[in-house]
């Protein structure tokens, strides 16, 4: 607060008439005062115990109020009391006793009696005037401040100074939006009698007597107001290009603080329009013909060596520095360069003369050019402003659109299919990218073919290669689940390529599997084999390595992702529809396995990226990332209108549905439970806790059979787990609660939970219909439960696929929903087995039993039947049960988008960290959360 002076001078008048100076923080601007509001509800319980309403605010704020009336003070030299004080003398002038007071060692303020309540009046009055300014105004200054027309600028040899630029004076409402009342047209309606739309002429009048109020306050901060009050009916002001420059600098923050709304050039305050350097790296123009046409060059990829020089820049616009010497010589502030204008600051020159002189250009890898032209400035050094390249590198790191302008490779002949423009357009790009060594990360949204654009990438390669040569392999690495999915799709897109399945127990090993691999042109296999297999699929020298559903290596430290990194390739390309579901980090060690040392190390990346955005929201960090992924980075969306027409509408819906007495009761039992237990425990075991209750409070919403494991197995294998939380819980977590005798279940097991009867409803009426659906629901005992009561209550059979089903079983039950078959028209998934990787487009309706509370997860599963063959609009239900935990989880990822970010980051850690009171007040039933007897 002190070093960037939010600070204010105040006065404090004891009971027992004593007057004391004191310096005080200023909170009242949006920032401070929610960091302030953070502080004092983070104050810990001893805190609270204060006696008094707002203890803890006030005792922070007198806190505060002291170290910073230190620290203002020990910042003021001792000569500037003597300066200040001028002679004057503290016991005749009021003000001058207050000054003392506050640049003196002696913080009492002396006075003559009869002037103590005066000096207190005022300053509190200047202080309120202060803290309410804006506040409650229905009307208040606007200033604008306009650029010289561009036909009055100056010809090359013209002077720029000379040029008038235009403060405009107006009002603005408190409104939203806020209506804009031109001074102009304010005297035009008073001197003509007319009134403005929708008021008096005593309106109007009165309107013009608050504009020269507003001017005269304005005028005691920016003094030049007052040549526009000589005026009758003052408009604006006209300005020299240097008072621009001052008003810019100097005086609209103080007009900001004090309430005036003030309007400048959008270029202002941009690092754009400061003086700094660019980097230009220059390489052959023309790279390897890589790719789909063959091996890589020598010399292209992210460490060959590249020359690389610096040079002065205004904004985007490069100077030598005999041009830059020039216009630093005629000594205008700004200067219009290229159409837009420019800021010189009189120490620009000497930083630009010293930053050449002490970084001279050479030579570089360019991993290592890159990360100099994105590196952070140190304070008062000069920026970098970003960099310029000749050659292939201005191929893959030019303008934006220079990719989009790339040659479009036709569809490979032997293709069985017909690719849409915008997947020819991904071949065409992944192709681009290989042909300079760059790896790539498609990361289209789900259901948009990046399998189908894969396969005819393989087809082009092979379709350009010269006859009798041999393409080298390229191993395919995706989860368990999609391997029959991956196989049947290479052999009906492109029948002519060779494709080995590297699984299961009698997969070859040793020279049987090198032999193999020579031949082939695909190799698949799992994520959890790489890690098995590692040594022997290290033996070979792929041409790339893809890596389906490329979240999987989100976690950087695992074996899994480091094995898969120590492949050797000379291509690699990530395949996700999500490459950041929660943290940062996950882009870094996506882009890592694409392109090796391009991000830096993982904690070099934390510190200048990860930190910044995620804790800080700093944009100029995010948009610095965003233009370091962009050439790797292809995302489109089903959504966009650019990409794909004739998918139907998407209609999602909530279902509010009540518990039913039996899960009402036993839900409040689990949440009174654990309270007391939370109460009596502290770190691992107080979150363990926490966490047992979640998966308890979970599966009552579901089913209070799901909860009780009435007539079920022991809990399966943790391969269905729910944020980290394995279905079911251990024997230790038993649930030690039973149903009170007064609770009457329901004769049907469907009529014991609120979510099972709606489901069943619905279920019901779409079967009629002819309609088809998907249930997912994150854990396995849930859908054993509802396919039994699909089979009980609808005499219909309910397909049923889960992280425990056998390959085969899993082609066979995806083939025989999507063949239509009128017996089966459910197909219930668990979410982390049937959550990515198929293609069920014979769904219309998708239900979300229960919620991951991850909109990322939920979407992929939705993405199962919303996808390209889709024909029908699809219909998703998401099940939440009112008055509890889900309802309130869905709320805060609704609407507070901060928390939603934390929540979805952390899986459901975050709940371990609440106090009692909080986890009271966020787990206990509200009111209608229970269905009423009949």
């Amino acid at each position: 607060l002190v070093h960037d002076q939010r600070v204010i001078p105040t006065i404090v008048q004891e009971r027992s008439g004593q007057m004391f100076a004191a310096w005080r923080p200023w909170l009242q601007d949006a920032p401070n005062h929610a960091r302030f509001g953070a502080l004092v509800r983070s104050t810990p319980a001893v805190v609270r115990a204060a006696e008094g309403a707002g203890a803890p605010a006030a005792i922070i704020e007198q806190s505060m109020g002291a170290f910073v009336d230190r620290a203002v003070r020990d910042v003021l030299e001792a000569e500037s009391y003597e300066e200040a004080i001028d002679g004057r003398d503290p016991d005749k002038d009021p003000h001058v006793a207050w000054l003392a007071g506050l640049l003196g060692a002696a913080h009492a303020v002396k006075q003559p009696a009869a002037v103590e309540s005066s000096i207190v009046r005022t300053a509190r009055q200047w202080i309120a005037n202060l803290e309410d300014v804006g506040e409650g105004r229905e009307m208040r200054l606007l200033l604008q401040l306009l650029e010289p027309p561009v036909e009055l600028l100056p010809s090359a040899d013209g002077h720029e100074d000379d040029q008038p630029w235009r403060l405009s004076f107006s009002l603005v409402s408190s409104d939203s939006p806020p209506i804009v009342v031109d001074a102009e047209a304010l005297w035009n309606r008073a001197a003509g009698g007319r009134a403005g739309r929708g008021r008096s002429p005593q309106e109007s009048q009165q309107l013009c007597d608050l504009l020269l109020q507003e001017l005269g306050r304005a005028s005691r901060l920016y003094p030049k107001i007052e040549d526009a009050l000589d005026e009758g009916a003052p408009t604006g002001l006209e300005l020299k290009t240097k008072d621009a420059y001052e008003f810019l600098r100097d005086f609209r923050p103080v007009l900001q603080e004090a309430g005036f709304e003030v309007l400048v050039p959008d270029w202002w305050g941009q690092t754009a329009s400061r003086v700094g350097a660019r980097l230009m790296i220059e390489s052959d123009p023309a790279g390897g013909e890589g790719g789909a046409g063959g091996g890589t060059g020598g010399g292209v990829g992210l460490h060959s060596l590249v020359n690389y020089s610096w040079q002065i820049a205004l904004g985007d616009t490069p100077l030598t520095l005999e041009a830059f010497q020039a216009l630093a010589k005629k000594g205008v502030p700004l200067v219009r360069i290229n159409g837009r204008w420019v800021e010189i600051r009189p120490e620009d020159l000497e930083r630009g003369v010293k930053f050449l002189k002490q970084n001279a250009g050479g030579q570089a890898t360019l991993v290592e050019a890159l990360r100099m032209a994105h590196v952070d400035a140190a304070d008062g050094a000069l920026p970098v402003l970003g960099l310029d390249a000749k050659g292939w590198v201005a191929d893959v790191f030019g303008p934006a659109d220079s990719v989009e302008k790339m040659a479009m490779l036709e569809q490979p002949e032997r293709f069985q299919g017909t690719l849409r423009p915008y997947q020819r357009a991904g071949v065409s790009w992944l192709a681009f990218l290989e042909r300079y060594g760059m790896g790539a990360c498609l990361a289209d949204d789900m259901g948009l073919g990046k399998t189908i654009q894969l396969i005819a990438l393989l087809q082009s390669e092979r379709q350009v290669a010269a006859e009798g040569e041999r393409v080298g392999p390229t191993l395919l690495v995706a989860p368990m689940s999609v391997l029959g999915n991956w196989h049947r799709e290479l052999t009906r897109f492109a029948p002519e390529l060779t494709v080995n399945v590297h699984h299961g127990l009698e997969r070859p090993q040793g020279d049987r599997f090198l032999h193999l691999t020579s031949r082939a042109d695909v190799v698949v296999t799992t994520y959890a084999l790489v890690t098995r297999d590692k040594d022997l699929l290290q033996q070979v020298e792929w041409r790339r390595v893809v890596l389906d559903e490329a979240q999987h290596i989100k976690n950087p430290p695992t074996k899994q992702t480091a094995a898969i990194r120590s492949l050797r390739s000379k291509f690699r390309i990530a395949l996700t529809g999500t490459p950041v579901e929660n943290r940062l980090t996950e882009l870094w060690s996506i882009m890592e396995f694409c392109c090796p040392g391009y991000l830096g190390s993982q904690g070099d990346f934390r510190k200048r990226f990860a930190l910044p955005v995620e804790r800080h929201r700093d944009k100029r960090q995010a948009e610095r990332l965003r233009q370091l992924v962009r050439p790797f980075i292809l995302r489109r969306l089903k959504t966009d209108p650019n990409v794909i027409t004739d998918l139907p509408p998407l209609v999602e819906t909530k279902q509010q549905i009540p518990l039913t007495p039996e899960q009402a009761s036993l839900y409040e039992q689990v949440v009174n439970d654990m309270l007391k237990r939370v109460d009596q425990a502290e770190g691992i075991r107080r979150r363990g806790l926490v966490l047992s209750a979640l998966v308890k409070l979970k599966q009552i919403c579901n089913h209070p059979a799901h909860f009780l494991r009435e007539g079920m197995a022991p809990a399966a294998p943790a391969e269905d787990e729910a944020d980290g939380t394995p279905e079911g819980e251990s024997a230790e977590a038993a649930p030690r609660i039973v149903v009170p005798k007064g609770i009457v279940r329901a004769d049907r097991l469907s009529g014991r939970s609120g979510k099972s009867i709606r489901l069943l409803e619905m279920l019901e009426e779409l079967v009629a219909a002819g309609d088809r659906a998907l249930i997912f629901t994150q854990y396995r005992q849930m859908g054993h439960l509802l396919v039994q009561m699909i089979r009980q209550d609808l005499d219909v059979e309910a397909l049923f696929l889960h992280g425990g089903t056998p390959q085969a079983k899993r082609e066979q039950l995806v083939q025989r929903f999507q063949s239509e078959d009128p017996a089966a028209p459910i197909f219930v998934l668990s979410l982390k087995a049937g959550g990515v990787g198929l293609n069920l487009t014979a769904a219309n309706h998708v239900f979300h039993y229960d919620r991951w509370w991850n909109p990322a997860v939920e979407n992929q599963a939705t993405d199962r039947a919303f996808r390209i063959g889709q024909l029908r609009t699809v219909n998703v239900h998401k099940m939440i049960t009112v008055g509890t935990l889900e309802e309130r989880i869905d709320q805060m990822i609704e609407q507070k988008t901060e928390l939603a970010s934390q929540i979805i980051g952390s899986g459901e850690q975050w709940l371990t960290e609440l106090n009692t009171s909080q986890l009271r007040d966020l787990l206990s039933l509200r009111g209608g959360s229970v269905e009423e007897a009949a």
